[in-house]
């Protein structure tokens, strides 16, 4: 199984230098064939999407998508992508089921003719292939954790997607990048780019050094030159590739001389009493993770920290929210040892907590205690109401049985 495993890798990373320049799945993540990394960029839908790294089937990462709710939005992931109207596609996603309730699926796919719901089934990797053709110029793939009946929890994961035309016919070139340099060291350059625009994407660039090929990069915005040599002078340049693999004119050309050995000019920018730096920041350590901008090896600390987030679960409140009984919660707890919709131990001493994330999902658990609270309140006020009707009856039965004795004893012998 192993071998035959091994096999479909290299046979999966060969078709992949052959197509890449027609990849349409551009963006740097877990599932991310040509360009892997710990995020889920790209993906959106209201469930739960993580990097999973107990058993991949490609890389060092799979995507672990986990339902919060059997609500539409809750219980699925999605991908959306430029295509050409007309033009057929060749789809390839591996998946597998976890922890699970009910018919996991992808479905409701957009953009496409002769798409039909494909069950996922099984918890070994297993590529599920589509052909289709565009009815649009965007379309969207989507897994479902399962059908409208499923549970809170229920998991998929899925890894190594692609997405190539089948028989590319678009021949319109994309715009050229303008590029910049944003710092140096004695044996690197770091450039940066924006600027490039297509009739259907972006989906790559190539990086010149000296009218020499460099390297042919994913839709990623950056880039570090290393291997150079100290006070030495470069010509720099890009070009932007899309699906098809046109290629754009030259972008404006840079000339660039790496710092003396041991010294440099400092990559800060003062400005009104403000330090500026658009490159990343590594402190205490030496690299920066793809993805992220800052990196720190240590304790930080600080008074309030502000973190941005574009969802919030105040649809536990919402009419037609799916709340787990106590007891699916009790179940859900013995078999996996945690509570449902969060990480697991493994998994955060695996990959750490975003605190956007971590708040988000310590909120919702909040949110639903509150409900569980007003339910408790309520069976509470209904037996209380019981108990008031019951000591009601019981003191008129006294009260007539009071009465009754009376009556016993005023009687004539």
């Amino acid at each position: 199984m192993k071998s035959c495993k091994k096999i479909l890798l290299i046979a999966s990373v060969l078709y992949v230098n052959l197509s890449y320049s027609q990849e349409l799945h551009t963006h740097s993540n877990v599932v991310s064939i040509a360009s892997e990394s710990n995020s889920t960029d790209g993906w959106t839908g209201s469930a739960t999407r993580t990097a999973d790294t107990t058993d991949p089937y490609h890389g060092t990462y799979a995507m672990k998508i986990v339902s919060t709710s059997n609500n539409t939005q809750n219980r699925r992931a999605q991908y959306t992508f430029p295509v050409i109207n007309g033009e057929t596609y060749n789809i390839s996603i591996w998946a597998k089921v976890g922890a699970q309730t009910d018919d996991p699926a992808f479905a409701s796919w957009q953009g496409f003719t002769g798409f039909s719901t494909t069950l996922i089934s099984g918890t070994a990797w297993t590529e599920y292939s589509f052909t289709l053709t565009a009815n649009s110029t965007s379309a969207t793939i989507i897994a479902f954790t399962g059908s409208s009946t499923s549970s809170i929890g229920d998991e998929i994961y899925i890894d190594s997607v692609s997405i190539t035309p089948q028989n590319p016919t678009d021949t319109q070139a994309p715009t050229a990048p303008t590029v910049t340099v944003t710092s140096t060291s004695d044996t690197t350059i770091d450039l940066a780019w924006s600027g490039a625009t297509d009739n259907v994407g972006i989906t790559g660039y190539k990086i010149f050094k000296d009218n020499i090929l460099e390297t042919t990069l994913g839709n990623v915005p950056a880039y570090q030159i290393t291997g150079l040599l100290a006070s030495t002078t470069y010509a720099l340049k890009i070009r932007a590739l899309d699906a098809a693999g046109n290629e754009s004119p030259d972008s404006n050309v840079l000339s660039i001389t790496t710092d003396g050995p041991g010294g440099g000019n400092s990559v800060w920018t003062d400005s009104n009493g403000v330090a500026s730096y658009t490159g990343n920041v590594a402190i205490g350590r030496s690299t920066v993770p793809l993805g992220y901008k800052l990196a720190v090896e240590g304790q930080v600390r600080a008074r309030e920290i502000r973190v941005d987030q574009d969802t919030w679960p105040d649809y536990v409140f919402e009419e037609g929210y799916h709340l787990p009984s106590l007891e699916e919660i009790q179940e859900y707890i013995k078999e996996n040892g945690h509570l449902p919709n969060l990480p697991s131990r493994e998994e955060v001493e695996a990959n750490g907590v975003q605190l956007g994330e971590m708040n988000r999902l310590l909120l919702e658990k909040i949110e639903q205690l509150m409900l569980y609270t007003i339910l408790q309140k309520e069976k509470l006020d209904l037996q209380q109401q019981k108990n008031r009707n019951m000591e009601k009856r019981l003191e008129q039965l006294e009260k007539r049985e009071r009465q009754q004795k009376e009556i016993v004893i005023h009687e004539p012998r």
